[in-house]
């Protein structure tokens, strides 16, 4: 087997991805959702992130100008 797989799924399995680490939301993620193409769970789930990051909502409300 290639030493970097098992290097790298070593290294997941002793330091996982810490939960809630904070990211930002994809632009293809914004343009669904102006566009309307989310499921339910995944609109809510942006727009809580949309409340608590500026930045993605300011890039959000660029998507949304751009579009109309």
């Amino acid at each position: 087997m290639n030493t970097p797989v098992i290097s790298k799924i070593f290294f997941t399995v002793t330091f996982p991805p810490a939960v809630g680490v904070f990211t930002h939301v994809s632009s293809a993620k914004l343009y669904s959702l102006a566009r309307k193409q989310l499921s339910d769970l995944e609109i809510i789930e942006t727009i809580e992130h949309l409340l608590k990051c500026q930045r993605c909502f300011e890039n959000y409300r660029w998507v949304r100008a751009s579009i109309l």
